[in-house]
């Protein structure tokens, strides 16, 4: 079975266009609402599934990162911002300290 393709004309855009993100920086009410997830990651470490499952209560896990090192905030998979653990009364908040570059 063929499949027939036709041709699409498109016109062409004009010069100074503007990009889609200014758009949506101009109607940012479109979504301003949405609620996203946000994960903040302290470090991490590799192991065995052996060592896993011999840890028990009180052992600790030393993470690959330095006690004075940023956090990272991400959306998904995708860093959007750094910065540094704070008390909130009585839980974490991280103050951000940068927001990454694209």
């Amino acid at each position: 079975m063929s499949k027939v393709v036709q041709s699409l004309e498109l016109a062409p855009l004009a010069a100074g266009a503007t990009a889609p993100a200014e758009c949506l920086g101009e109607r940012l009410d479109l979504v301003e609402h949405l609620k996203v997830q946000l994960t903040v990651t302290l470090g991490s470490v590799e192991m065995d599934v052996g060592r896993l499952f011999a840890m028990s209560s009180g052992e600790l896990v030393v993470l690959d990162r330095d006690v004075a090192a940023p956090v990272d905030v991400r959306l998904g998979e995708k860093l959007i911002a750094r910065g540094e653990l704070v008390a909130a009364g009585d839980r974490f908040a991280v103050r951000i300290t940068e927001i990454a570059a694209d």
